[in-house]
């Protein structure tokens, strides 16, 4: 299966930010987008470990007391059950997240 990034339909999880997920058998990708600098994203978890790759723009990704900055190529490997956040910089931010699962429960919201 081929497809565009842009093409997939948008979900606005909260405001200004958008996801953008497709479900294989054992994989989930998110495509995600924090539009600017205004945007809340609670502290929350996955109940699986996950890789994100920034494709655009810089945000700040907090977790576990840690704080790092993220730009464009930049990949962070995050552990299952790990509290986490993330703030626009230079926005906006669009990035991958990838799982090992065909369902998170974070997003059905």
């Amino acid at each position: 299966m081929s497809f565009q990034l842009d093409s997939l339909y948008p979900k606005e999880l909260y405001k200004d930010v958008l996801v953008r997920l497709i479900n294989g058998k054992e994989l989930t990708l998110n495509y995600f987008e924090l539009k600017n600098q205004n945007v809340k994203i609670p502290f929350h978890d996955h109940p699986v470990e996950h890789l994100v790759v920034v494709l655009e723009g810089t945000m700040e990704f907090l977790f576990e007391g840690k704080t790092m900055v993220m730009k464009k190529t930049d990949c962070l490997f995050v552990p299952a059950k790990t509290r986490h956040t993330a703030h626009v910089i230079d926005g906006p931010v669009k990035a991958l997240e990838i799982y090992p699962v065909t369902e998170d429960k974070y997003y059905n919201r």
